[in-house]
């Protein structure tokens, strides 16, 4: 009966650093080439998160968040090509400015906002393959 409540509720401190710490590791583990792609993975739900909860925001946060993608996009590129993960100039200048938002929407928002952001990037990308 708690569950919604719960579910709404603000992450607490420890939930959010938890989340926050494992996917700066992610981040850390693909810039020194130890990466995995379960890291890449989430590293990139974690930008289409923050893509989703920028666009109310208006253009700024969504600028960041479109930077580092397309930096993230380029490391995964970069992986595909060499078979190893490194980050290049962009992604280090980029990437980390939207580590620090993605904290700050853990430490603002709750379970149920960042579970409903992940739906619709889901959506978003069955779009994008053509499915409904």
């Amino acid at each position: 009966m708690l569950s919604p409540i719960l579910y709404s509720r603000t992450f607490d401190a420890d939930e959010a650093a938890k989340i926050s710490v494992d996917t700066r590791m992610s981040w850390y583990r693909l810039t020194h080439g130890e990466g995995s792609e379960p890291d890449f993975d989430l590293l990139a739900n974690s930008s289409n998160v923050a893509l989703v909860l920028a666009e109310p925001l208006g253009e700024l946060p969504v600028d960041l968040v479109l930077r580092a993608q397309a930096a993230i996009e380029a490391m995964r590129d970069r992986y595909l090509r060499t078979g190893r993960w490194g980050a290049d100039a962009a992604a280090l200048q980029d990437v980390p400015p939207m580590l620090d938002f993605y904290d700050e929407l853990l430490a603002h928002g709750s379970p149920r906002v960042m579970v409903d952001a992940l739906k619709v990037t889901v959506k978003r990308m069955n779009m994008q393959r053509g499915e409904a």
